[in-house]
């Protein structure tokens, strides 16, 4: 290589290369589905069905569903036989319990911190969407309105490792949650009530209220947890269990 040769490559201006794998972006991909409610529980899927919809090879599926089955959030009963995380009553009530000391602590710290006027607009605009969502029925983005909601004020806890885990215990309930799609008319009373306990947050948020973010936070979780409890005595013959 000549003298002119290395100084115009030692001059280069590349672009950096996205380091974001294939596998990665899938994985993101399924999980942002779980905790929107894409999925439901209990439901048969196929690492080729997955590969098709994504548009990619079954490799990075595979890796991906490897990491999910590692949460817990799918499971494997054959060489073959994948499947969304059934519904057990005893492990969700396990999981709101855990749920409402995680994310009640989160929004404490949410409301903890200075007053936020960009958070909350954004809360409100969150919960706006969920509003109108249910006016037109669309319940898949009446979901993804209320993860969009409770991700951004967990968010602002600025505790990204609690956030991690939030959204881990997300991808085992979220499924559920979407699972009250089946009856419309108990989905919109989740939902309406869901709008209005959020604009109770705001409310708490905005006046830097750490208790009451805290109960309006649990109030969500437990009202939403006991309607679909109900819905899956009906639906399953389940007997019920005690109130969390």
């Amino acid at each position: 290589m000549n003298t002119v040769e290395a100084k115009y490559k030692s001059q280069r201006a590349l672009t950096p290369v996205d380091v974001t794998t294939v596998q990665e972006r899938v994985y993101q991909s399924l999980r942002l589905g779980l905790l929107k409610g894409e999925f439901l529980p209990g439901e048969q899927i196929s690492i080729r069905g997955l590969a098709e919809v994504l548009g990619t090879s079954a490799m990075p599926v595979r890796e991906a569903v490897a990491r999910l089955i590692a949460e817990r959030a799918i499971e494997q009963s054959g060489p073959r036989m994948l499947r969304i995380a059934p519904y057990v009553a005893s492990d969700h009530e396990n999981y709101i319990r855990v749920r409402m000391q995680l994310e009640g602590y989160a929004a404490e710290r949410a409301a903890s911190a200075p007053k936020n006027s960009v958070l909350i607009d954004a809360l409100r605009r969150h919960n706006q969407a969920i509003a109108e969502a249910l006016e037109v029925r669309d319940l898949d983005a009446a979901l993804g309105g209320n993860q969009a909601f409770h991700f951004e004020l967990y968010r602002a806890g600025g505790y990204p490792q609690l956030l991690d885990i939030i959204s881990t215990l997300w991808l085992r309930t979220g499924p559920i949650v979407a699972s009250a799609r089946r009856d419309e008319a108990l989905f919109g009373r989740i939902f309406d009530n869901g709008v209005r306990i959020h604009s109770d947050v705001i409310d708490a948020v905005a006046r830097r209220d750490r208790a009451a973010a805290r109960r309006a936070i649990n109030l969500d979780i437990r009202s939403s947890h006991l309607s679909i409890r109900r819905f899956y005595k009906l639906t399953s013959g389940q007997e019920d269990r005690p109130s969390v």
